[in-house]
């Protein structure tokens, strides 16, 4: 037994992985949500796959857009994405920004998981939210995932944050690959839900009871689940971004999730 946990401590040394997480009970084996083995089936019933939600920005600010969206097979610059990770398809959404833009939470939230990452590593630095039902108002746990983050963010897991609180800084960790020695400068912010409090977090973050979500069906509302949103009519996948207006405030006002960056007045 401790050999076995001694060789697991190891392996998730070398590749980048934190072991720094909060206890969220019985850990799983995560095959089910593994970048490299799990099958298109699992995939899609774990809900990665294309959802046709598209963000509308608001009008008179200006706000930081993304550029590969939930489930792309393409990333920001129309290249195709290696099918080495899930099949090719993009686990969340790409926001490019400035090398050391801040980061928001998206919601009220406690800090979960912290990963150091390495810079050549797939998602590079990172860090994870929980965000309960209370937080959120929808009537399922919610986790935010931010990655590629210019340095490890001071937040101790456990901290409790307010949605637009800063909680990092833009980088392009992770992103050296495909990339260039230069990297890419943007977030990646991935988003599951799940019907419990528990996670995954070893070798890489996931709710093992729970399934990945697109971020824009979490800014849209319910339904969170990817079937039931690509079952949307078309002229309900047009998702008005709530936002922090830099120096004003959130809109609309009573919005408990905002984007991921501070939106200006043109």
């Amino acid at each position: 037994m401790w050999i076995l946990l001694a060789v697991l401590t190891a392996l998730a040394s070398l590749s980048g992985f934190s072991m720094e997480a909060a206890s969220a009970g019985p850990r799983e084996s995560g095959l089910d949500f593994s970048p490299t083995r799990a099958s298109l089936e699992t995939l899609r019933a774990r809900g990665l796959e294309p959802t046709g939600l598209r963000p509308v920005y608001p009008a008179g600010v200006t706000c930081r857009r993304a550029n590969s969206f939930f489930a792309d097979r393409t990333r920001g610059d129309n290249s195709m994405r290696t099918p080495r990770f899930y099949h090719g398809f993009h686990g969340g959404l790409d926001i490019p920004a400035p090398d050391g833009t801040p980061i928001l939470a998206i919601a009220d939230g406690a800090v979960v998981s912290k990963k150091p990452g390495v810079e050549d590593g797939i998602g590079g630095i990172e860090i994870v939210l929980q965000h309960a039902p209370a937080d959120t108002g929808f009537p399922v746990w919610l986790y935010s995932q931010y990655k590629h983050l210019k340095d490890m963010p001071a937040l101790p897991v456990g901290e409790r944050v307010r949605m637009g609180q800063q909680i990092a800084l833009t980088g392009a960790t992770g992103t050296y690959g495909h990339y260039g020695p230069q990297g890419s400068f943007h977030l990646h912010l991935t988003t599951f839900a799940s019907p419990d409090d528990r996670f995954e977090a070893r070798l890489f973050f996931h709710p093992p009871n729970g399934s990945w979500i697109d971020p824009l069906a979490a800014y849209r509302g319910l339904p969170l689940d990817t079937r039931a949103v690509r079952a949307l009519p078309g002229d309900a996948k047009s998702v008005p971004i709530p936002h922090l207006i830099e120096g004003e405030g959130v809109v609309p006002e009573k919005s408990r999730l905002i984007w991921p960056y501070a939106c200006r007045r043109s």
